[in-house]
């Protein structure tokens, strides 16, 4: 039985008259780090087409004044960038609504303040957007950095050795996700149509936008790793993590996308995607317990995997993502200068 939850907040079309820029990149920020800041910004001028194809706008979601804001889009980029300042902090959710509500461009890109795009990211993307008009999103294959912009892993289960349409969406958005955010572009209309980010949500909100645009459209898959998620200072995570609010909340999306697929397709779903997020949890215990060293992380997520329901299979999910974090930490450790 699926959850019911509020519809998500209307996104309006758009109104404006005269010429439309193919691309609106929209960077969401809050107390943004500078240097992080300067390597995002630079990584979308390094590829700005002009401001005739592609809008860029800065959108802070109430962080206390700092003129070095300013000044670094400044530097960087004189007059080409415009930037939002929201009077209060609203959160994640209200502020990425806030940017597509923005955007004038016929796609949407929302980059993270402190993630990458490298070379060709937007060129790719168009020539199969222009030649495939029936599709809602884009995503290319994406790498996993550290702070210092070292290079990890791919983050993308999708196997696809050829740029084409998903074929098996409901594996790849739905039971098992292969997209971060900074990989992927929408259709600014599949999101007049589809509404936007659900703000009763903190960790599975872009999780739910996906799996309604995969339930809605055809997505297109490249996979050249042409995209960069960062992950650093997880201090900050530790409360989110302890809690285990982050997989109570896959619990909660895993219900509620059952009303997005036909019943007998919706269990199928939901049972593949509780097993693979208990996995998920025991690599996040993992994670919390040798990287962040916080038993109260290992402790707490073990906890959630146990409440995905999946039994007896918990034993086998354990010993094969202790194998996995095992080989993972090995090749971290190699890679480390």
């Amino acid at each position: 039985m699926s959850v019911e939850m509020a519809a998500p907040p209307p996104i309006a079309p758009f109104e404006g008259s005269g010429p439309r820029p193919f691309w609106s990149v929209m960077l969401p920020t809050y107390r943004p780090d500078p240097g992080y800041l300067e390597q995002t910004l630079r990584s979308v001028l390094e590829q700005d087409p002009g401001p005739e194809a592609m809008q860029i706008r800065l959108i802070d979601d109430g962080s206390p004044e700092d003129p070095r804001l300013e000044k670094l889009v400044e530097r960087l980029a004189p007059g080409r960038v415009e930037i939002e300042r929201r009077a209060t902090n609203a959160g994640m959710a209200a502020t990425w609504n806030a940017g597509v509500t923005a955007a004038r461009g016929h796609w949407v890109h929302l980059l993270h303040q402190d993630d990458l795009v490298l070379p060709g990211f937007y060129e790719r993307l168009r020539a199969a957007i222009e030649a495939h008009p029936e599709l809602g999103a884009a995503y290319t294959q994406q790498v996993l950095i550290d702070g210092e912009g070292r290079r990890r892993r791919l983050m993308s289960h999708n196997p696809a050795t050829e740029p084409g349409v998903v074929a098996d969406w409901r594996r790849y958005v739905f039971e098992e996700l292969t997209i971060q955010t900074p990989s992927i572009v929408v259709q600014r209309e599949a999101y007049e149509r589809l509404g936007g980010f659900r703000p009763e949500m903190r960790y599975a909100l872009d999780w739910d936008m996906w799996k309604r645009l995969a339930a809605a459209y055809p997505i297109w898959f490249d996979p050249t790793p042409l995209a960069c998620y960062r992950r650093h200072n997880e201090g900050a995570s530790i409360d989110f993590f302890a809690s285990g609010e982050n997989m109570a909340e896959v619990r909660l999306s895993i219900e509620a996308a059952k009303a997005y697929l036909p019943p007998a397709e919706a269990e199928e779903s939901a049972r593949a995607a509780m097993c693979h997020y208990a996995g998920d949890a025991v690599d996040t215990a993992l994670h919390g317990l040798f990287t962040m060293h916080s038993p109260r992380v290992a402790a707490a997520q073990l906890r959630e995997a146990l409440r995905f329901g999946v039994g007896w299979r918990i034993a086998p999910l354990i010993a094969d993502r202790l194998a996995d974090g095992i080989k993972r930490w090995r090749e971290d450790r190699r890679a480390a200068p």
